[in-house]
């Protein structure tokens, strides 16, 4: 279990300091091994940051599956998950970790990371889809479509999440409020 307990200090080091400001030897003490233990496990630092990222899609797609495959009205799903973005990158390393992989991934990891984020993202969008599609969204005022709709939603997460990591947690709330008056203004009913 060396390479789980690598990972999850890694997950912290990458989260708090970035890949750049991270080293192996860091890494290694907190788990309480040398750094040449870590070859046993992964080659360099820039495979163990590879590593993260596949358990860090199945965790937030898990996640979406469970907000969004309740049974509460699905407006309500939508805005717990909007809302979510704030408070689970407030009480958890794993969401920052995720959130800086998303927007400021290293450099010459980019391509590499990025098309692990481009299945997420596909993924995330059927979740949504799956979510919308029976609802009672349909029809509404606007004559909206659920693929729209779908669009709309993955939009609103992206907004909100460039919002909190660049603008931080008073600018993120300020602009859900925001957006999901809009939001509710373009799903009302005729």
């Amino acid at each position: 279990m060396t390479a789980a307990r690598l990972q999850e200090a890694a997950l912290a080091r990458f989260a708090q300091q970035g890949f750049d400001g991270s080293s192996l030897a860091e890494i290694a003490g907190d788990v309480g091994i040398k750094k040449p233990s870590i070859y046993a496990h992964f080659r360099n630092k820039d495979e163990l940051y590879l590593s993260l990222i596949p358990l860090m899609v199945e965790a937030e797609l898990d996640f979406a599956r469970s907000v969004f495959g309740s049974s509460k009205p699905v407006k309500k799903r939508i805005y717990s998950y909007l809302q979510s973005i704030h408070t689970r990158y407030e009480a958890s390393f794993r969401v920052q970790f995720w959130m800086r992989a998303l927007y400021t991934p290293p450099g010459h990891l980019h391509d590499q990371v990025m098309a692990q984020m481009h299945v997420f993202m596909d993924e995330l969008e059927a979740i949504i889809h799956s979510a919308i599609a029976p609802s009672d969204l349909l029809p509404n005022a606007q004559g909206l479509s659920s693929a729209v709709l779908v669009k709309t939603c993955m939009a609103l997460i992206d907004s909100l999440q460039v919002e909190l990591t660049y603008g931080g947690a008073k600018k993120f709330k300020q602009r859900l409020q925001a957006l999901w008056a809009v939001f509710e203004a373009a799903t009302g009913k005729r």
